[in-house]
């Protein structure tokens, strides 16, 4: 319930902010994930990414009351185009300059205004967590049906490979990738080149749930 009350909050910050949503992007032909290597759990397709997406936002979690850990109840993020940027000397740290930017900025500050001061000023959708298509849990969608205008604009994931990110592993949040579940909008999406959304180590049972600032690198597939 949680991860579904900050998807409106965020979304009626990104209409606050006058952020226009758009359908664009550059040639993704050259674009390439830089993965680990001496690893399998993700592994790069052969053809080329049809989007290649900054997301901004938060990462949201409940205190077990039965380990006193947090456990993970979603994220929210807007997406933003950066297939304009791939070969700019900007694109390797566009997630490290826009978390700076987005940490640093104001209390109610929206995550949709963070891409402009990036040069990725395209807002293309929502990252967000529904139901999942089996009815049971919660899984990650990424939304662009506001751009398009087309309902099945979308793709539920499902994960299916998972690894630690390989700097920081304790304060960025994991490297993944998932197949899709439900929605034409990719067949598979991997998150890459994450900063922070790591929650505390420990939590007081019972306390509030908390959410955790973190930017990301998307491409789908």
């Amino acid at each position: 319930m949680l991860a579904f009350q900050l998807l409106g909050a965020l979304a009626s910050a990104a209409l606050v902010s006058s952020v226009p949503l758009v359908a664009r992007t550059c040639d993704t032909s050259d674009a390439v994930m830089d993965l680990p290597s001496g690893q399998t759990a993700l592994v790069s397709p052969t053809t080329a990414p049809l989007y290649v997406l900054l997301g901004v936002g938060i990462q949201n979690y409940s205190c077990s009351s039965t380990t006193s850990t947090y456990t993970s109840i979603g994220a929210v993020a807007s997406l933003f185009d950066i297939s304009c940027l791939i070969d700019s000397s900007d694109f390797a740290s566009i997630q490290t300059t826009a978390f700076d930017i987005w940490n640093a900025a104001p209390s109610g500050t929206a995550a949709s205004s963070i891409g402009s001061q990036v040069s990725a000023p395209d807002l293309l959708g929502f990252h967000y967590f529904v139901t999942s298509p089996s009815g049971t849990g919660i899984s990650p969608e990424w939304d662009f049906t506001s751009t398009t205008g087309d309902s099945s604009s979308y793709v539920i994931g499902a994960k299916v490979g998972d690894i630690a990110a390989p700097t920081d592993s304790a304060t960025n949040v994991d490297w993944l990738a998932l197949n899709s579940a439900q929605g034409s909008l990719a067949s598979k999406i991997f998150r890459i080149d994450t900063v922070k959304g790591q929650p505390p180590t420990s939590c007081v049972a019972g306390s509030d749930p908390i959410s955790v600032k973190y930017t990301a690198k998307y491409y789908l597939y």
